[in-house]
């Protein structure tokens, strides 16, 4: 045992009443439970400091609670107290409970006293019942006294004259609801620089799912409080870094206070069934944390070593539905060597928990059978009081059996082999407590691949054979093994080579040939789909289109199919664009037709071709003969005949010309009718120097010599010429130039 307190720090002002802002309160809570029909008890509690007068303001008073149903106001609720249930709770040692100050006005340790104010009320079934204390203590002869919170609270700024404001909500429209009771009683002190926990210890009778906040302070039912920054509602203490934490499932607070402070704590549980609100309910508490105390409390180690049936993280043992047996022991443990007294409630239907003390240590023993019992979280809280002296510690720590249900695993074909690839797969893990530790093993039990999922998805490929999963999670014992086989299936990626066929009539029939992959056979279908037993034939003697489908098969692989056609073409239409005529013997006829994408003319030595464009020298009468194909190389032909040939052998002589550029009679020749085999043209000056020849009888003289213009005058020709037709030619003359 040690002494915790010199003297009692009187001057701490937490909550004050008015007037005389003697009378101190720790904080309050604000319930309300069922009695039967649509009857129910309003209860406030209030925790009085003992070193103000309390005899004034507090004992056999009658708070004003406020009822409201949809935001309409209802009536005032005057609770008196119930004097049965007043009682101290201060944290002190039996040796020193006569020396606080609820039991004497010169009392050296600090006390505090519980005050609880109830009275019934009907309420008829509603969704929006609100019940609200507003910080009126008692109203006598028309005065009211107010509980206000202190100035000297040092997480809320501009506390002022602020009121405790406290809400309780009820939804009894489906069926009636009682505020979860509370099985602790809060005390306020804590030491400086100790870790510390707080839990309400709430018990609800009608096994809703409760859900716990740390909520602001309330001024009114529409406004909060101004927090000094860096606080709020969820986070109102000054703590060590990494040592705040709050557990919304259990109420659990958890702190290790690093400086003075009075911090305005407000918590808040709210109540659901089958996902609807039917209640909340709150306690307002100011933490005062002190530095004139080393008092370490006292806690409760679950021992992870030798846990059945089970396995523990921090303060939850996670089991899985069903395990006939759930052990594990909690060791109490105080720093500071102070004997530790346990008190536990709340344990879940059927569990069982003895403390034991046999080996000079205590110890809780925890057993339970999960068979039968629904999953989710069970909560049980455990209050562990040393008695140090003169001021003891107290804390209690909930406790939460999470019953789940064991993993599961399940597989998907995300993509299939196609019986040449690895098949895809997604792996699904559910239900247990991830992360979960993923093993995949061959059917020779090589371990292929590890994950530490938490999303509940793995995905892998496998080759075609047998595989088994095991899944499996640090914070759950039970493991889950599930096996699936990887057979080839879907679709071959490829179809067989095919190459289409296209024939003109009459051609020789070839063979139908599909090239597989290696090892694959070949499918024949008809083209509206069904099975053919042998490969597909056909005939070329009338134009017409074969279809069919082709696939081929690797393993149970079937690729999808291909269109094979066969095309019977038509002959084409081809026909000479030459129309017969009159020509000249030895004229050059260009031969064009129409109707293929190529041509052969014939007879072949009569034929000449210049840039792809055949052309012919007509001497006598003569048939031509095209053969024109199409694009799919059928062929057909077409005939002309040039039989009027004309023996045109004649020469004339102009006697003048006027190379001036007019246009108009610019240049001189002999002006030929017929096709010469041989032309040589020669033109003199008047002193007999040759100043033109030519072999083209289409080529003349433009009267110009060696770039210069020639002179006006006569000039003189020497022409010989042979004509196709046999005739030759010899002829001198003159001829005059004029400009």
């Amino acid at each position: 045992m040690k002494t915790l307190f010199k003297v009692w720090v009187g001057c701490v002002m937490l909550l004050c009443v008015n007037h005389a802002r003697a009378t101190h309160i720790y904080g309050g809570q604000l319930s309300y439970t069922h009695v039967s029909g649509n009857t129910y008890s309003i209860v406030l509690t209030l925790y009085g400091d003992c070193s103000a007068p309390n005899s004034t303001y507090l004992p056999g008073k009658s708070p004003l609670v406020r009822l409201y149903r949809r935001q309409q106001f209802e009536q005032n609720l005057f609770l008196p107290e119930d004097s049965s249930q007043r009682k101290e709770v201060s944290p002190v040692c039996p040796e020193d409970v006569n020396n606080t100050t609820c039991k004497s006005p010169t009392g050296t340790l600090p006390g505090a006293m519980r005050y609880v104010y109830t009275r019934t009320v009907t309420l008829p079934p509603s969704a929006d019942w609100r019940i609200i204390f507003q910080g009126t203590i008692n109203v006598d002869g028309g005065a009211g006294s107010q509980a206000g919170r202190s100035d000297n609270i040092t997480n809320v700024s501009n506390v002022g004259q602020q009121l405790m404001f406290l809400e309780a909500l009820l939804n009894n429209s489906n069926g009636n609801n009682s505020s979860p009771g509370y099985s602790s009683e809060p005390t306020p002190f804590f030491c400086i620089n100790k870790q510390q926990q707080y839990n309400q210890g709430a018990i609800d009778a009608d096994n809703d799912s409760l859900v716990f906040s740390l909520s602001p302070a309330l001024i009114n039912s529409s406004q909060t409080v101004t927090y000094v920054p860096p606080y709020n509602g969820a986070m109102p203490l000054a703590v060590a870094a990494g040592s705040f934490s709050f557990n919304t499932a259990s109420g659990q607070l958890s702190f290790q206070p690093d400086r003075l402070q009075r911090s305005l704590v407000v918590n808040k549980v709210e109540e659901y069934r089958n996902g609807i609100l039917v209640g909340s309910s709150m306690r307002e508490m100011t933490f005062i944390v002190l530095n004139n105390c080393d008092n370490t409390p006292p806690r409760g180690i679950i021992d992870t070593a030798n846990i059945t049936g089970g396995a523990a993280k921090d303060n939850t043992i996670n089991v899985c539905a069903n395990t006939p047996e759930l052990k594990f022991t909690i060791h109490p443990t105080d720093a500071d060597s102070d004997n530790v007294v346990v008190a536990i409630n709340n344990l879940p239907q059927g569990a069982t928990a003895s403390i034991n003390t046999s080996s000079g240590q205590s110890s809780i023993d925890f057993s339970w059978n999960t068979q039968n019992v629904a999953k989710g979280g069970y909560h049980f809280f455990v209050t562990y009081t040393d008695d140090a002296c003169p001021l003891f510690s107290s804390q209690t720590i909930a406790y939460t059996i999470n019953v789940v249900d064991p993993i599961s695993i399940s597989h998907e074909v995300t993509q299939p082999t196609n019986c040449i690839f690895r098949q895809h797969i997604a792996i699904h893990i559910r239900e247990g407590i991830p992360p979960w530790k993923v093993i995949i093993r061959s059917a020779s039990g090589i371990v292929l691949s590890e994950h530490l999922d938490s999303t509940g998805l793995v995905l892998d490929s496998f080759k075609a054979g047998a595989y088994t999963v095991y899944a499996a999670s640090e914070a759950l014992q039970c493991k889950t093994e599930y096996s699936f086989t990887v057979e080839h299936s879907g679709t071959y990626p490829l179809p067989p080579v095919v190459e289409d066929i296209d024939h003109c009539p009459g051609d020789l029939v070839k063979e139908i040939t599909a090239k597989p992959v290696h090892g694959a056979t070949i499918n024949w279908y008809e083209f509206e789909g069904g099975r053919m037993a042998t490969p597909p034939a056909y005939s070329t003697d009338h134009v017409r289109t074969y279809n069919w489908l082709v696939s081929q098969q690797v393993g149970i692989c079937e690729s999808v199919k291909d269109t094979m056609t066969v095309t019977i073409h038509d002959f084409p239409d081809i026909r000479i664009l030459n129309q017969p005529q009159r020509v000249c013997a030895g004229d050059v006829v260009y031969l064009s037709a129409t109707g293929g994408v190529k041509y052969e003319w014939l007879p072949e030595d009569n034929v000449a071709y210049h840039n792809d464009s055949a052309y012919a020298y007509v001497r006598q009468p003569t048939t031509y003969t095209v053969r024109g194909y199409s694009e799919y190389n059928c062929p057909n032909i077409d005939s002309i005949s040039y039989t009027d040939i004309e023996a045109c052998c004649t020469f004339s002589y102009p006697n003048a010309f006027s190379p001036n550029g007019d246009g108009l009679n610019d240049g001189w020749h002999p002006i030929t009718y017929g096709n010469a085999d041989f032309y040589l043209l020669s033109v003199y000056n008047r002193w007999g120097q040759r100043i033109f020849i030519s072999s083209d009888p289409r080529e003349r003289w433009d009267g110009t010599f060696n770039g210069k213009k020639s002179e006006i005058g006569t000039y003189h020709y020497y022409l010989r010429a042979k004509c196709v037709t046999g005739h030759e030619e010899n002829t001198k003359g003159s001829f005059i130039l004029v400009r």
